[in-house]
């Protein structure tokens, strides 16, 4: 009776186990997830900080009277990216400490041989996944890019051989046509 008793207590250790794994599992990639778009939230707001401070370095150096636009929105922008840094190192202290809780689960489950997937590997291959969209949407925007460029300068190519073809002869000065001359 004792041993059956422990060997049930061990089958819901284990069932319990398994549902931890799959709300650890759920916490730790919704948590990988925004930690993902508030690093990439960093990278613009940094970007957008470096925009407005070149363009506030035009606007002194010109006098022009949008510097104070410029230096506030600069504000603002540090503003916004201490608040997203804030938000970034609780979102990694709660995606560390969800960690730490989940380890001795971890060990139990390798200790009963249940074969699974880390959570944070599978949030590691999102990311590369992501990555590498992402990689590939700019790669065909720069490619659309490219032909627009390379259309244009065709297109100017043709307009410059057109109206050379068209002007009069090389040394000679152009044509004026119209008007009067009242001198």
């Amino acid at each position: 009776r004792h041993d059956r008793t422990v060997a049930d207590l061990a089958d819901l250790r284990l069932e319990q186990n398994k549902e931890y794994l799959e709300f650890f599992r759920m916490l730790y990639l919704t948590l990988g997830n925004l930690i993902y778009k508030k690093e990439k939230k960093l990278e613009e707001l940094d970007r957008n900080i470096r925009t407005t401070h070149i363009q506030l370095e035009f606007c002194i150096e010109t006098f022009d009277p949008n510097a104070k636009k410029h230096s506030d929105a600069k504000k603002q922008l540090y503003m916004v990216r201490a608040q997203t840094e804030d938000e970034l190192t609780m979102l990694k202290d709660k995606q560390n400490t969800a960690q730490e809780d989940f380890q001795p689960v971890e060990e139990a489950l390798v200790a009963a041989g249940i074969d699974f997937q880390h959570p944070a590997d599978e949030q590691n291959e999102e990311i590369l996944n992501r990555r590498s969209k992402m990689v590939e949407y700019r790669a065909h925007l720069s490619k659309q890019e490219e032909v627009k460029i390379a259309a244009e300068r065709e297109e100017i190519k043709r307009a410059k051989s057109l109206r050379a073809s068209r002007s009069s002869p090389p040394n000679s000065p152009p044509a004026i046509t119209g008007g009067k001359n009242d001198y």
